[in-house]
């Protein structure tokens, strides 16, 4: 009788040990190169217009990863060099492991930057890259959201005008909740692998 419970004693733990020996572990977020929110804010009220003309809403952003970058189509260097990483950055990821994310563009320039504008500029950078505009309002309140700082100069008679602005990168999660802000310098290789990190912490939760 001794002999079958301890048996069964070690069948239970043997067992025990297989179970939390193959248990997925969360992944460590401490040597992230960007900053991961502890407690992702979701999207609200997005009311912006993609370079289709088609409407883009929080619920645009669901059951997908999307980087995201605030700037203009005019700017002359960090927005072209930040979307050149990107692209880099896209291929890597799905070499890697297959893995997709999408890349959105929100221009803050809707004077100049038009739907159609906006498609040919993303283009150039990776055919599957997307951008969007919108009115002065809702641009702001999006920008808000996802911690993108600008400011359009007062006095835009010259058609040549700049516009100030912040050049971080951020992340959307699958919820449409901002998961991460990666500020420049940006390198594709270690943007890259935050995002295999990010997506399989998400994954294990």
């Amino acid at each position: 009788m001794n002999k079958i419970i301890i048996t069964v004693i070690a069948a239970v733990a043997l067992a025990t040990g297989i179970f939390f020996g193959t248990k997925k572990r969360t992944p460590d977020l401490s040597e992230l190169a960007g900053f991961s929110f502890p407690e992702p804010e979701k999207l609200t009220d997005v009311a912006l217009i993609d370079h289709n003309n088609e409407p883009l809403t929080a619920a645009s952003f669901k059951d997908q990863w999307t980087f995201i970058y605030v700037g203009y189509t005019f700017c002359p260097d960090y927005c072209p060099a930040t979307l050149s990483t990107l692209n880099r950055m896209d291929s890597l990821i799905k070499a890697e492991n297959g893995a997709e994310a999408s890349t959105l563009l929100v221009s803050v320039d809707p004077e100049r930057d038009t739907p159609q504008h906006l498609k040919e500029y993303v283009k150039f950078f990776n055919a599957d890259f997307t951008a969007a505009t919108g009115t002065p309002e809702e641009i702001r309140k999006f920008a808000d959201q996802v911690s993108a700082v600008y400011a359009l100069p007062d006095d835009r008679t010259d058609p040549n005008y700049l516009v100030d602005h912040s050049s971080s990168v951020i992340l959307i999660n699958p919820d449409a909740a901002v998961q991460a802000i990666f500020t420049p310098p940006q390198e594709a290789g270690t943007m890259a692998k935050d995002f295999n990190l990010l997506v399989a912490h998400y994954n294990s939760r």
